[in-house]
């Protein structure tokens, strides 16, 4: 569940994701959001921070915007057995604030994000033909979500460090 600012990368937060890279023979992450809407882009901010690291070759990146679903031919193409999907989040929280969510809270109707729907669906499309699939899902608090706004600091700032341990995490994980 979501975290204050001050501790949001707790240790706990830390194995978890740990914990989701284990076994990860292919890595798709995915990007959901609307750069026309604020802090709706954070998931797409994060996203393009990752494509100008060097990850290694298991982890694939893709930039969905609004329509995740639109991968979905690529997803089961590619094959991965752990999806992180980054995308903004309600949680009422302060604004940047991330938390991991488990797909039941999404699927039961928990305001993730103008996604959810297709987030879930993606998830129950390629289940049947990808062996040991894991998605984790990650939201990240938004402070506007208004037309035409820019993506706020506190987003940007929180944004760059979960995309500075998602990195580190990667590279470790491929030290293994």
């Amino acid at each position: 569940m979501p975290k204050s600012i001050e501790n949001q990368f707790t240790e706990e937060f830390i194995q978890t994701i740990d914990h989701f890279l284990d076994n990860a023979k292919i890595l798709a992450i995915l990007g959901v959001g609307n750069e026309d809407n604020g802090d709706d882009a954070v998931g797409l901010y994060i996203t393009r921070i990752l494509q100008k690291v060097s990850l290694p070759n298991w982890v694939e990146i893709f930039y969905c915007e609004r329509v995740p679903e639109h991968f979905l031919g690529k997803l089961d193409k590619l094959k991965p057995n752990r999806i992180i999907v980054l995308d903004a989040a309600d949680m009422k929280e302060m604004p940047g604030a991330i938390a991991i969510f488990p797909k039941e809270m999404i699927s039961q109707g928990y305001h993730f994000s103008t996604h959810t729907l297709s987030l879930t669906m993606l998830e129950e499309f390629l289940k049947p033909s990808i062996d040991d699939l894991k998605t984790l899902y990650v939201g990240i608090q938004p402070k506007h979500t208004v037309f035409e706004t820019p993506l706020s600091e506190e987003c940007k700032k929180e944004g760059e460090e979960f995309a500075e341990l998602l990195i580190e995490r990667i590279k470790l994980r491929n030290e293994k």
